[in-house]
């Protein structure tokens, strides 16, 4: 006969509901105790970064070196935790997952000090724009405008930092882990429509062609300057070579103006096209090319975008193109809210659950309860000649948090953790209790 799980002490109602779900996945009393109290502390008011030592000092009866212990070196996978909560997510009789959505392929990067952490180099960091010493990771989400539901992370392991350089066993490059988020969505059963990714993903042949082997429909960027073998018929009057020079060569009436509205709520004109380059892209094609630009008398690198897509026309026009790629955006705000590159260890498996726990405090907030008023993007298109206006409706997810007190976003109410932050607080790093 088993033995019966000692319970643990209870916290917010909420909490302790979702985790429950959890729980067999943790074998100890202290690890099922840690994981409320580091979820209620990635949870709470982000007025400090979220290391363990402000969770401890946060979170009523935390300690900072059980919740160490339960990061660093506690006997559970954080990809079976991951598993769960997608399979919890999926089966919602209203927030799961349906045809419709997308799933993005996304990086994320985040500078850091010294080289302690074992995934730190001297490499690409997207919020910089630069070179810089940090971590970076691949992750997947779901979306369909309404609300954003993260799937998986892998990290990037730079090839600096293994034995054998690019040719250790350990390296993956970003679309070989982006391949493996992609098939693990599938694996678990999450359907989409589209995979959404921008041109370091766009502009690997590899992970296309595994794509299309597999009939996977894709909106992948690509830079303008992105290059084309053409042959050259008349010297003195040479073809397009790459999608900028393409679009440059657009008449004005060619491209069909959008109205649609940004995350705050105010207007966003934006301009698209259909391209046509060289014997590779083309609306007749295996993969059509779309342009969007905020000005098209102008085509400014900072407000222009090139999208390669396998999606036919009768699937989606140019502006539904362009709307499905504007989801990759949105739900980065609330992985800093939440503490995504807080972390205060310096392992690969650390680091990793710190992520799967943040992506858990994510699907929680969207799981205990949903919002109500967002309606999907979809633009209305004007059949009128080409150039005329058209509107869209555009209200996507907000990602501020729903009570001024409380890191909860995609309208959760405040009040699910409001007892907990309510109560006296110890301002030191925290005791069992």
């Amino acid at each position: 006969m088993a033995t019966a799980r000692k319970p643990t002490a209870p916290t917010a109602e909420a909490i302790d509901r979702f985790c429950g779900d959890f729980d067999d996945l943790f074998g100890r009393l202290a690890e099922r105790t840690a994981l409320r109290h580091y979820l209620i502390g990635l949870l709470l008011p982000r007025e400090r970064n979220k290391t363990l030592t402000e969770l401890a000092a946060l979170v009523p009866g935390a300690d900072r070196q059980r919740l160490h212990h339960f990061l660093h070196d506690a006997p559970w996978d954080p990809d079976a935790l991951g598993a769960r909560r997608v399979e919890l997510w999926r089966r919602h009789p209203d927030l799961g997952p349906h045809g419709n959505g997308v799933l993005i392929i996304d990086e994320t990067g985040d500078r850091k000090r010294g080289h302690g952490i074992v995934l730190t180099a001297q490499q690409y960091i997207g919020k910089l724009g630069r070179t810089a010493n940090g971590v970076v990771a691949v992750t997947s989400h779901w979306t369909d405008g309404t609300r954003h539901v993260p799937l998986g992370v892998r990290p990037y392991r730079p090839a600096s930092r293994l034995p054998a350089g690019k040719a250790d066993p350990a390296f993956a490059t970003k679309p070989e882990l982006a391949w493996d988020l992609i098939e693990q969505a599938r694996a678990a059963g999450v359907p989409f429509r589209a995979v959404v990714a921008d041109c370091v993903y766009g502009e690997n042949p590899k992970l296309e062609g595994r794509l299309r082997t597999a009939r996977i429909r894709y909106v992948l960027a690509l830079r303008p300057r992105h290059g084309t073998w053409q042959v050259v018929a008349d010297p003195a009057r040479p073809p397009a070579f790459t999608p900028a020079e393409a679009a440059a060569r657009l008449p004005l009436e060619a491209w069909r103006r959008l109205v649609l509205t940004d995350s705050h709520g105010k207007p966003l004109v934006r301009h698209v096209a259909e391209l046509e380059l060289g014997s590779c892209y083309g609306p007749t094609r295996g993969t059509r090319l779309i342009a969007a630009t905020a000005d098209p008398a102008r085509l400014t690198a900072d407000s222009t975008w090139f999208m390669a897509t396998n999606l036919s026309t009768a699937e989606a026009d140019a502006a539904e193109v362009y709307r499905i790629y504007r989801l990759r955006d949105y739900y980065k705000p609330v992985k800093h809210e939440l503490g995504w590159a807080d972390f205060q260890v310096r392992s690969e498996q650390a680091i990793v659950r710190h992520w799967q726990l943040v992506m858990l405090a994510f699907t929680f907030s969207l799981l205990s309860a949903p919002p109500c008023d967002q309606a999907q993007e979809t633009p209305r298109e004007d059949r009128g000649a080409a150039g005329e206006k058209s509107t869209a409706p555009h209200r996507l997810a907000g990602h501020i948090a729903a009570g001024p007190r409380l890191a909860v976003p995609l309208g959760a109410p405040a009040a699910v953790l409001a007892p907990l932050v309510d109560r006296p607080t110890p301002t030191g790093t925290g005791s069992a209790t």
